[in-house]
């Protein structure tokens, strides 16, 4: 039966290279997972490559259905209808995990706003999920169980099994997938593809870009402080579970300033007024992941100040508020963030104003996808505390004491 040309002895090449392509990557995956645990300079590079290697194993995974659909199987051996059955749930088992544990890994990187770079070439685009701290924690459990079950389970059956025809049953089922590997004689040179495959990939995930260890720096107190006992504890929970090395490099973000704007609003005699500064620089080295490397500097130009009404202008520009000419600058430096959720950040930082500086925290949203950044930050300047206003404007009864100062950004890594 297994000479007919219409009944292969073995599976094509395609399946067979494939078959233990993918072997090694899963296993090489499950064990690089377990290396994550280990705070180094070279964490971060693990993590991208694990979340890369996820993605090729979907991929994969459709290419061997393709394959699998494609070609025709060589015929099951002889066995009771137990053994058939549980072996046939078995290998559509592998099938669903193939696809589960990398989707599951999708799913929970995309509750994170730290895009998914494919091996250096591009950014994996983020499934449309909630970037929530449940969400994250859902599928975070439901990633590590599907890993158990494949490493605990899974394996050791499907290799017990092969194990089983090979020196028990003495039937052809190994030569499926390694042809010439029959079970006599016992010492076969092709044992190397087997062997050789789940050995190399224990050794290479397990032990695989491993850096130098990382002195852990305390997370400054007056900041996590100043939040909800429930935030700090979120922020605790992200610091200690996401620390990676400060000694890689952080981004530096360019911003687009055409899609990018600083604004602000205030009122004179109940009047509103609004506007924007047109002219200013950002220095943004920031990773949500690295935040106590991270540093922001952002530099204002107070003569681009406009409202669209020249006489605001000319008051706000002059000696009773801005005094340009003396004070031509406003600086927020922040070298100090809180993370509360995956998109919620606090810049802890200083404003310096009108020959004034001040700590300012700075409330933000932000979201990172295929390398472009979206912040969103709005924050109450109170003029009166860097002496803006003197004269009749010192006090609040013409203009408000609060001035919104909203800020939107939109920039680009690199």
């Amino acid at each position: 039966m297994s000479d007919s040309p219409l009944t292969p002895a073995s599976y094509n090449a395609y399946s067979r290279w494939l078959h233990w392509i993918m072997a090694f990557l899963i296993l090489f995956m499950i064990f690089l997972g377990w290396s994550l645990e280990v705070e180094d300079t070279l964490r971060r590079t693990r993590f991208d490559l694990h979340k890369s290697v996820g993605m090729l194993i979907l991929l994969l995974s459709f290419v061997r259905i393709g394959v699998r659909l494609a070609y025709k199987a060589p015929p099951e051996p002889p066995m009771p209808p137990w053994q058939a059955l549980a072996a046939k749930a078995l290998h559509i088992g592998f099938y669903v995990v193939m696809i589960g544990m990398p989707l599951s890994g999708w799913l929970l990187v995309s509750t994170n706003i730290r895009p998914i770079p494919f091996f250096g070439l591009f950014d994996w685009p983020h499934l449309p999920v909630p970037q929530t701290k449940a969400l994250h924690e859902f599928f975070e459990e439901g990633h590590h169980l599907i890993a158990k079950l494949i490493i605990y389970g899974m394996v050791p059956l499907h290799v017990l099994a092969a194990l089983k025809h090979q020196f028990v049953d003495k039937d052809e089922v190994i030569q499926h997938m390694v042809p010439g590997l029959t079970p006599k004689p016992i010492l076969n040179w092709r044992w190397i593809v087997p062997v050789g495959v789940i050995v190399a990939a224990v050794i290479l995930g397990r032990f695989a870009l491993l850096g130098k260890p990382v002195e852990k720096q305390a997370a400054p107190v007056p900041a996590a402080s100043a939040l909800p006992a429930e935030s700090s504890a979120v922020a605790s929970e992200a610091s200690s579970s996401e620390a990676v090395s400060s000694a890689e490099k952080v981004p530096t973000w360019t911003v687009d300033k055409a899609s990018s704007s600083i604004r602000f609003s205030t009122s004179f005699e109940g009047d509103a007024i609004n506007g924007s500064f047109g002219s200013y620089t950002a220095r943004i080295d920031f990773d949500p992941e690295q935040l106590d490397a991270s540093r922001v500097k952002v530099t204002i130009d107070l003569a681009s100040a406009t409202t669209g009404n020249s006489d605001y202008d000319g008051t706000m520009k002059g000696p009773e508020f801005f005094n340009v000419p003396a004070s031509p600058k406003a600086e927020f430096e922040a070298k100090s963030f809180t993370r509360k959720d995956t998109t919620h950040f606090v810049a802890h930082g200083t404003l310096k104003l009108h020959g004034v500086s001040k700590k300012l925290d700075l409330p933000f949203t932000l979201a990172i996808k295929n390398g472009v950044a979206d912040m969103a930050a709005t924050v109450d300047v109170d003029r009166t505390a860097y002496g803006v206003g003197t004269g009749e404007y010192a006090s609040t009864d013409l203009v408000p004491a609060k001035v919104p100062v909203t800020v939107k950004l939109k920039a680009r890594a690199g």
